[in-house]
């Protein structure tokens, strides 16, 4: 029912600036999550548009949306979550729910899009830049007036959801830096995904690196308190901004918010050398440097 009201007020907000779908030429999804991007099968059968996305992106779809969370969740098994949590987490994630999506979607030809690429909207020209973190080949789009369309990189009032699916990568590494880029373009405004357009891309993208490197040091913390421990139990542990007082009552959506960005934060302690993993019988646990 959410992607079939957006959809509704997609095909009206293009009635309302004058076109209509069957005019569309390109369709440029900033990243591969559900959210953003089933609408784009529908748009690519009305009009026959071209589809574009980021290049990492577009290796997520083709090598399988559904390997890449499940190696999420592989993560999370070695980190300690119960099987059953898991299970839960599985019969309820989106993008394993629309696994079908993904597979119409992998048999399309998609225009991969990389740094640099400059591309024509109406009158306007957009610039491509690289944006990771929020999911490995996320973009944003510059606008001559060095206005950006920003995707789910910064929004006002909650913070962009960081996880991770290997540990050969480094999310929040990543998500930083690009909060960093956006601080250096201070642009006059941006546009994102959810809610409304934001005035101050800079200061609130400097807002959310702070929440960061606070979330960092609470996990440090934990580290320090516990001498050592599961992941799992870090993220139980967390903070949470949450509606729900008790993990046990968390959904499990929300569960698999919280284990992929504890995760993710531990990783960034580790290569920061500040925290360390250890395997013992198949489990990894955590402890400070």
């Amino acid at each position: 029912m959410m992607w079939s009201r957006s959809l509704l007020d997609l095909v009206r907000g293009l009635r309302r600036a004058g076109a209509r779908p069957s005019s569309i030429r390109r369709v440029i999804v900033t990243h591969f999550h559900v959210d953003h991007s089933t609408a784009s099968l529908m748009m690519y059968y009305m009009s026959g548009a071209e589809l574009a996305i980021g290049e990492r992106d577009l290796g997520v779809i083709t090598g399988g949306v559904e390997e890449y969370i499940e190696g999420a969740l592989s993560l999370f098994l070695q980190n300690g979550m119960p099987k059953s949590e898991i299970e839960e987490i599985r019969k309820a994630h989106p993008a394993l729910r629309l696994r079908e999506f993904y597979e119409e979607a992998s048999s399309l030809e998609w225009r991969p899009l990389r740094a640099g690429d400059r591309l024509r909207a109406g009158g306007s020209r957009l610039e491509v830049v690289e944006a990771p973190g929020h999911t490995p080949g996320h973009i944003i789009l510059k606008l001559p007036d060095n206005s950006v369309v920003v995707g789910d990189v910064i929004l006002d009032g909650i913070t962009p959801h960081v996880t991770i699916h290997d540990w050969d990568t480094d999310p929040l590494g990543d998500y930083l830096r690009t909060l960093s880029m956006i601080v250096e373009m201070d642009p006059v405004v941006a546009y994102p995904g959810h809610r409304d357009p934001i005035q101050r891309p800079a200061e609130r993208a400097k807002e959310i690196i702070l929440h960061h490197r606070k979330r960092l040091d609470e996990i440090l913390s934990i580290l320090r308190n516990l001498k050592m421990t599961t992941g799992y139990d870090v993220a139980r542990r967390v903070r949470w901004r949450s509606r729900y007082p008790r993990w046990e009552e968390y959904p499990a959506p929300e569960k698999f918010f919280a284990m992929g960005e504890a995760l993710a934060h531990l990783r960034r302690l580790e290569l920061e050398g500040l925290a360390e993993r250890v395997e013992k019988k198949g489990v990894l646990y955590w402890k400070s440097a």
